[in-house]
């Protein structure tokens, strides 16, 4: 690994004997909050090869979660290739707002490590803004952060630049992200939404989702190769990141040149009802339009069709307008996407990452009628 100091974390510059030193005295402080202390650890361990490797546990994306460990040149590599793509300059303050126990927790930290950012910790929450004052020229927050941020009147504008990863950008919310950004005139966050995996050190691919000229499809970074497999699958390749193919089981729309694609779904999600397969996260979308809220289309066993759709939605009162949306699904839907059973949840069960727990969801179903 080839890094430059001054490091810089808060305002204050270190160098890397300065920040070791530092970082031991957070670790052993028990008067600092766990997620912080979790930080200075990963920083130590990421610049002392003495302390042993990095571990992680892959999302699941490609398969079973599993712990791998991370190579420190790829993820420098990595770190390199979005500071190029975003143009991001030594001295730039930068907001880390999720946890290290993640990919994109600890790749924020590689990047401002890398480029001599001015990295910015900030606890893991809903609402990362909170309490935080400056401007920022790049963040990265996952959907629900977003979300909370967006409900809560927090002002985007101090961000330059805004990654979105970590699990599936509902439709609605990336409209409310455009929509609020138009309405700050000169002072508009640039916001990405990004495509990526452990396996991959983070994103291999960005869609910008507002600006007069919004992407449709996500973008390959500089270098990356795609294909799909004989399943619809996207396989990646990173060179200088990835130890070759990266095999997913994303479903995906690429186009001819194999330089972009549209994200589809999970093969995993596939549900066959009355043998005609079903990608959930795309009736999932065009659902939560209709309706106008979020929501997951989840399988059930079913002695005719083999399996029956179940739409789990997050409504926060208890008089959801059900025949209002079965109208709307006879109208809109094929016969074979409408649900055949509707239940409504004050809010989606999320696991720590803040995704939409399918399995927990599923849970639900089977404690029902």
């Amino acid at each position: 690994m080839q890094m430059n100091a001054p490091y810089r974390i808060e305002g204050r510059e270190y160098s890397r004997e300065a920040l070791l030193k530092r970082c031991m005295e957070v670790e052993q402080d028990p008067s600092s909050p766990p997620w912080y202390r979790d930080l200075f650890a990963f920083i130590r361990c990421f610049l002392d090869e003495a302390a042993g490797p990095v571990s992680q546990l892959t999302s699941g994306t490609t398969g079973v979660p599993k712990e791998m460990t991370l190579d420190r040149e790829a993820m420098t590599n990595s770190a390199r290739r979005t500071l190029e793509f975003f143009r991001l300059r030594p001295g730039e303050r930068v907001l880390s707002c999720l946890p290290v126990d993640y990919i994109a927790g600890k790749m924020m930290a590689v990047r401002a490590l890398v480029g001599g950012l001015d990295l910015v910790p900030a606890e893991p929450s809903g609402r990362p803004l909170k309490g935080m004052s400056g401007t920022f020229s790049f963040a990265a927050m996952v959907p629900m952060q977003l979300h909370g941020s967006l409900n809560a009147g927090d002002d985007l504008s101090v961000i330059r630049t805004l990654l979105v990863g970590g699990g599936e950008l509902h439709p609605s919310l990336a409209e409310r992200v455009a929509g609020v950004a138009a309405g700050l005139g000169g002072s508009v966050p640039r916001v990405f939404e990004s495509f990526g995996m452990t396996e991959t050190y983070t994103h291999v691919a960005l869609r910008r989702i507002n600006g007069t000229d919004p992407d449709k499809a996500f973008r390959l970074m500089e270098g990356v190769k795609a294909r799909q497999d004989d399943r619809g699958c996207l396989v990646v390749e990173a060179p200088g990141v990835t130890f070759g193919e990266v095999v997913t089981n994303d479903l995906v729309e690429l186009d001819a040149p194999g330089r972009s694609f549209r994200w589809l779904g999970r093969h995993d999600n596939l549900v066959s009802t009355g043998g005609i397969k079903v990608v959930p996260e795309m009736l999932e979308a065009r659902i939560g339009s209709l309706i106008g809220a979020e929501c997951l289309v989840l399988p059930r066993p079913d002695e005719k069709l083999g399996q029956r759709l179940v739409l789990v939605t997050e409504w926060p009162g208890e008089d959801a307008p059900l025949e209002e949306w079965h109208i709307l699904f006879r109208q809109q839907l094929a016969p074979h996407e409408i649900p055949k059973q509707v239940i409504t949840v004050p809010g989606l069960p999320r696991n720590a990452s803040f995704k939409p727990d399918r399995q927990a969801a599923m849970k639900l179903i089977f404690t029902r009628n």
